[in-house]
């Protein structure tokens, strides 16, 4: 069927359809899926640029700013490695829309691809892979994804029930929570398991005692200081990344407080600079090694008509170093 006649059929210009079919800008959303369900109802496909089956892995990010993402794209590119895959990266927030970005990927055409701690993804991307039966897998999702699509992600409701167990333990009572963006799977994880390990004790976790961030150094220092300048301040500080307890301990630092002897200090993930701090952070260990060796194994299985286990939760443990304080014995 030629380009004119989609064109009549969808009520737009023969040129709205060809930059659809190229998968150019400057078409509304609704428009876009409009002539894309002609084009589909009427068994039209745009051939790829390539139909051979690429032998790399593509990983899709929003930023690659954050040293947890560099940790998890060095694991990624080793493990593809040692299964003799290239990887290729596509950035998100570079400039590029996020439909212009997907079109890429299909005409690059992929063994699969891992989608990294994205916000959301539009379901006409996820269609776009499905219809070129490309795999894909997303690791740590933000936001609820389908029942029926690939996923791993961290323990983070048992990660945080054994800081704020641990944190008890040491006499801890008062204690704040510098979390993620809220509303979020990840923050609201870590509100349940906080709230499960408060349950039955003197545990005193009032709204005051947590702040949501955009999970930046910046925003977590910010809601340091908040906490620090409470009139009955926190004795100990659950922060969600290992970057934004560095900003407790600046805020810290400026209000004469020394950790761990005036303020008790946990992160998360055990990352870059959790170990090189002073005194070496607390905090609780997430694997990006293992979360990228599941990615690629479960890419390269779907690939080979392997049995795959669609939905993986990782565990977390408590790395004790220097930045808790026992209170009492």
């Amino acid at each position: 069927m030629k380009i004119n006649e989609l064109a009549t059929m969808a009520g737009v210009s023969p040129s709205t359809v060809s930059r659809v079919i190229n998968g150019r800008s400057g078409i509304s959303p609704k428009t876009r899926e409009h002539v894309e369900k002609i084009l589909k109802d009427n068994g039209y496909f745009k051939p790829l640029t390539s139909t051979k089956v690429s032998k790399s892995i593509e990983l899709v990010l929003d930023h690659i700013e954050s040293d947890c993402t560099l940790s998890f794209i060095r694991s990624v590119s080793y493990w593809a490695q040692q299964a003799d895959y290239s990887l290729s990266i596509t950035q998100l927030n570079a400039g590029l829309d996020i439909d212009r970005c997907f079109r890429g990927i299909i005409d690059r055409n992929p063994t699969g691809v891992i989608i990294h701690q994205i916000s959301k993804i539009p379901e006409t991307q996820k269609k776009l892979l499905e219809s070129r039966d490309i795999p894909y897998v997303i690791v740590n999702p933000i936001k609820p994804v389908d029942d029926d699509a690939m996923w791993i992600s961290i323990d983070r409701w048992t990660g945080s029930f054994q800081v704020v167990q641990y944190l008890i333990q040491q006499g801890h009572q008062r204690i704040g929570l510098i979390n993620g963006p809220e509303n979020s799977q990840a923050a609201i994880a870590l509100d349940g398991g906080f709230l499960a390990a408060a349950h039955h004790t003197n545990v005193d976790f009032t709204s005051e005692l947590e702040q949501y961030t955009d999970l930046t150094p910046a925003s977590a220092y910010r809601a340091a200081c908040t906490l620090l300048d409470l009139p009955n301040r926190p004795t100990a500080i659950f922060v969600s990344n290992d970057r934004m307890a560095a900003s407790v301990y600046r805020a810290a630092y400026e209000r004469k407080l020394n950790i761990p002897e005036d303020l008790s200090v946990i992160g998360f993930e055990d990352d870059y600079p959790a170990d090189v701090m002073a005194p070496p952070l607390t905090t609780l260990y997430q694997s990006f090694h293992t979360e990228a060796r599941k990615a690629v194994e479960m890419i390269i299985d779907e690939r080979r008509d392997r049995a795959v286990d669609k939905h993986i939760i990782l565990p977390m443990f408590l790395v004790k170093r220097d930045s808790v304080r026992k209170l009492r014995d």
